[in-house]
């Protein structure tokens, strides 16, 4: 059963580790040539002794179709003032006209992946007084995204463990999940190549 080791974290991965997991699986989320503007990010939970990260992924136009969960992944939005969002951001409307469901980005449990404490390194997202202004607009989506998270926690480490233990009493890999078995064969890997 997967748990919060503490409060809800969120973390970056170390992009070597990225690969090497991608190298088992390829449905690891990799993209070596974008890491600096967008670094693999998630929300890091326990499982046992071991510890995996669910990514958090860019909002999309796809996701507008999407219901606000399924099985395998939930949809991170926010309730908000019509004029203050970005004419660029991803929104649907709602039932009252001031308002529209900002679409933030997306948990998708199926793609999560083990780690170890040498391969993650905690987001913070507290805004400071000097942080640029793209620095501020992202650490504000950051708290957004950690404010949701926060209240369906619950809910994404229930799925979280269906998902996993699913996987492992079957042995069936759901179509375009990753291989937990795999990926933590290529976590004891990583650990003895880096002693």
């Amino acid at each position: 059963m997967f748990n919060l080791d503490g409060n809800l974290r969120f973390v970056n991965v170390d992009m070597d580790y990225l690969k090497h997991l991608h190298n088992a699986c390829s449905e690891v989320f990799y993209k070596p040539n974008d890491y600096d503007n967008k670094p693999y990010l998630g929300v890091l939970m326990t499982n046992n002794a071991t510890k995996y990260v669910l990514p958090l992924t860019s909002a999309k136009e796809k996701h507008k179709t999407w219901k606000d969960a399924y099985p395998d992944r939930f949809l991170v939005f926010a309730i908000e003032d019509k004029d203050s969002v970005s004419q660029n951001a991803i929104c649907v409307a709602t039932d009252d006209d001031t308002k529209v469901k900002h679409i933030l980005s997306a948990v998708d449990i199926k793609k999560m992946i083990p780690v170890t404490d040498d391969v993650i390194s905690f987001v913070d997202f507290n805004i400071a007084e000097g942080d640029p202004d793209e620095v501020t607009k992202y650490k504000d989506l950051l708290n957004k995204e950690y404010v949701f998270c926060v209240k369906k926690v619950d809910d994404i480490l229930l799925k979280a463990s269906r998902i996993y233990d699913k996987q492992i009493s079957s042995g069936k890999v759901q179509m375009f999940a990753c291989d937990f078995a795999k990926l933590e064969s290529a976590l004891g890997d990583w650990i003895e190549q880096n002693k």
